[in-house]
């Protein structure tokens, strides 16, 4: 009954519609040819022997995306971490991404923006906004882009000026749920027949929809209050040289999620509850940590504001309503290209500054058990030159270096003022972590003949990580655990690449076969360290990926079949486990290399334009995957100080089945085109009992499978002139958390996802 009650505003009024009018413009039922970048030059994604999920200006408004992270649910295998709930996200790519929200961390699925390297998870938070393609590469791609691409690459890519074309630009303005309201607007043309600009600007904000059980009032929480500024320039210099400037600016002020509290105590004997002991988390029966330090310590005898008053669907929660970002950036990226003749020289110079502020209640409670407030100054610059050859015969080559340097300053207060079962209660932390790298790089395709081609792509990295001044002070009792640490590191696996076979034995059709080597950089744990050793280095971990796969288009082009198998062999995989503090007498989460991990499955993306009904198509993403823990000498302590061996854990963020589903009909409405749109995602456990070490460890971390369902039906004139849509997203009101953890302190807490929300979208260009 939900369901239906739901889908109604979705369902009725486009079938009203058709009924009342027969398609009178022809729809276009082929599946249009995706040119894609992914090997720094120009083809067809159908051609391209990696797995790609490619999103045009089209699908990315279909899916209703302002942020790249939103786009993690329709890529098969792909699944988002977002330890915070906003601001720091990471791509995990087939199970393979290391699930750290500190900023001095890299990536296993780099993300590069208009070909600049983002050197921070934080980074990833930019909007998207006059995007005129995203590539998501699966599987190492350390040839061509190198350094922490292990799990794959993420490509944004603006849409640029065209010299030539008269002025031009567009208006969308959006209004919906709890306030939420966006506009986007750009402007573009050329000056002469040399130049042309484009200038794009966005606003999102509003949209709190949660409310603080320790505040009296409705608190509203979760507001956006997001801008961002973008100008462009491209210039023909010469017949054969042309240059592309960019410009770019934003801020970022929005109230981040509140945290969902788990109790998993007993109020009686303040040890963990007997359900926590079962593997389930018990707000109905069971306490937190706020309730047993007022009980026992503030106030006795009264539990205060009890769990029990948190709504699953986390709109109302126990948590400080203070969890908020203060970033700014501003960025220049500069791409020249001079034609040769017999090759084209790119190169790309690119800057970043991003402060990166924020608030967090870490332990979701009304009492500051933990909260942090802190700082992240990071800044980027990177240079890249390269030679493509324009070849138009078998052999086809390409090759560059890079060189870079980016600067992380951290600086961070905690406050516990009262948790005084641990200390300090108020403490300063902070360090500065410097990174030095260059490479030269590869890539030769060689066709052996019409149907068979060889392809291959080597790089040679040098990298330097040094952490400097790093200090850990307890304000409380005025003294230093750790003051003026100094650390170095240096990359030992320099040599990452591939080697592939592609074989066309038919038109339309493509069997390749690759073996790649690739690697995730090592580092120094961003988090609290007591002592000197807690800040060694990780090493950096390798992997060596094997993986066939078939790109098929059939049915005279109607229906595209695109699968893929792999098997990915880790050495040294980084990850977390929990180790025992003296200092804090509690239970701490540590950062190091865990041990070998291996990686099998299988994906399967479909398109398929069905002949018989002209404007109907479907799209589907399907992935399996087995990612567990084979060889580790680590053991992991729980939340209750047992000792367990990890090996043989699956890998957390790695659900055994994913799939996604989407369903378009177009139809013409007297001169009128009109769509609908669904698309429905769905994923298997990201953490349960295979990947936990015991009952109390899954009561503390589970995370639950999900699925959501999004909508968008819309009208629009046949010239392209206007348009208004109606946007739904998780129509099925799904409870799910995008994350849960814990603070280290005896606090845990669930990210819960936003619940049903609907946009009416008004868009005007010329």
């Amino acid at each position: 009954m939900k369901i239906s009650r739901n889908l109604s505003a979705f369902t009725v009024l486009p079938l009203a519609l058709a009924l009342q009018s027969a398609p009178v413009l022809a729809v276009d039922s082929l599946i249009e040819e995706v040119i894609v970048t992914a090997q720094k030059r120009a083809q067809s994604l159908q051609e391209v022997s990696i797995a790609i999920a490619a999103f045009g200006e089209e699908d990315l408004k279909g899916l209703g995306a302002t942020n790249l992270e939103e786009i993690t649910e329709f890529v098969s295998g792909a699944e988002l971490f977002d330890e915070r709930g906003a601001g720091q996200p990471t791509w995990v790519i087939r199970g393979v991404g290391l699930s750290d929200f500190n900023s001095n961390n890299t990536p296993t699925a780099a993300i590069y923006y208009d070909e600049f390297y983002l050197t921070s998870n934080v980074l990833g938070g930019i909007g998207l906004f006059d995007v005129g393609r995203v590539e998501v590469l699966k599987g190492p791609q350390g040839g061509l882009y190198g350094r922490n691409t292990s799990g794959g690459a993420v490509r944004v890519l603006s849409k640029r000026p065209e010299v030539g074309e008269a002025l031009n630009g567009y208006v969308t303005g959006t209004t919906g749920r709890w306030n939420r309201s966006g506009i986007e607007a750009v402007v573009g043309g050329s000056f002469n027949e040399k130049t042309a600009f484009r200038l794009s600007a966005m606003s999102d904000q509003g949209g709190g929809w949660q409310n603080s059980l320790a505040t009296p009032e409705d608190d509203e929480y979760g507001d956006r209050d997001f801008s961002a500024l973008r100008a462009q320039v491209s210039v023909e210099l010469t017949d054969t040289m042309d240059l592309w400037v960019k410009l770019e600016g934003g801020t970022d002020r929005s109230e981040t999620t509140l945290g969902y509290s788990r109790a998993l105590y007993d109020a009686n004997t303040g040890d963990f509850c007997s359900q926590a002991y079962a593997g389930n988390h018990d707000e109905q029966g069971c306490v937190t940590l706020s309730n047993l330090t007022n009980a026992f310590v503030l106030t006795p005898g009264d539990l205060g504001l009890l769990p029990s008053g948190q709504t699953l669907d986390g709109r109302h929660v126990m948590s400080n309503p203070i969890n908020a970002l203060d970033n700014q950036w501003a960025g220049v990226n500069v791409q020249l290209n001079w034609d040769l003749t017999f090759a084209t020289v790119t190169a790309i110079a690119g800057y970043l500054e991003y402060d990166n502020n924020q608030r967090y209640d870490f332990d979701g409670q009304p009492l500051a058990l933990f909260e942090e407030t802190g700082k992240a100054e990071l800044s980027a610059w990177s240079q890249e030159l390269r030679l493509t050859s324009n070849s138009q015969g078998p052999l086809h080559w390409l090759a560059g270096i890079t060189y870079a340097e980016d600067e992380d300053k951290e600086f961070r207060i905690g406050d516990l003022s009262d948790n005084v079962l641990v200390f300090p209660t108020l403490s300063e932390r902070g360090f500065v972590q410097q990174t030095s790298s260059w490479g030269v790089y590869g890539q030769l395709d060689y066709a052996l003949s019409e149907t068979v081609s060889l392809n291959s792509s080597l790089r040679y990295t040098e990298e330097k990580k040094d952490l400097k001044n790093a200090f850990f002070e307890d304000l409380s009792g005025g003294f230093f655990y750790i003051e003026g640490v100094n650390k170095s590191l240096e990359l030992d696996d320099n040599w990452s690449g591939h080697v592939g076979v592609d074989w066309t034995p038919a038109d339309d059709l493509l069997v390749y076969g690759r073996i790649t080597r690739g690697f995730k950089s090592g580092g120094f744990f961003g988090g609290f360290a007591f002592t000197e050793a807690e800040l060694e280095p990780y090493r950096e971990e390798t992997v060596v990926s094997f993986e066939v796969g078939v790109k098929s288009s059939l049915l005279n082009k109607t229906l595209q079949l695109n699968s893929a198998l792999f098997f990915y062999d880790y050495s040294d995989v980084q990850g977390f486990t929990q180790t025992y503090s003296p200092v804090t007498q509690t239970t701490l989460t540590k950062l190091g290399n865990l041990g070998d991990a291996e990686h099998t499955g299988a994906e399967m993306d479909i398109i398929w334009f069905p002949e018989a009904v002209e404007g109907l198509s479907f799209q589907v993403a399907t992935a399996w995957l087995k990612a567990e823990i084979v060889n580790s000498d680590t053991i992991g302590l729980d939340q209750a100080g047992e000792q367990f061996p990890i090996e043989g854990l699956a890998r957390t963020f790695s659900p055994e089945f994913s799939s996604s589903v989407q369903a378009r009909y177009e139809w013409n409405v007297s001169d009128l085109l009109a769509a609908v749109q669904f698309n429905y995602s769905w994923r298997d456990n990201l953490v349960d009992a295979s990947s936990s070490f015991s009952d109390i460890e899954l009561a503390a971390f589970d995370h639950s499978g999900y699925e959501v369902l999004n909508a968008r039906l819309s009208l629009a004139a046949e010239d392209d002139s206007w348009s208004v849509a109606l946007i739904g997203r998780n129509l099925l009101d799904e409870v799910y958390w995008a994350r849960a953890s814990g603070d280290d302190l005896g606090s845990y807490i669930s990210t819960p996802a936003k619940p049903e929300s609907w946009a009416i979208e008004v868009n005007y260009q010329w």
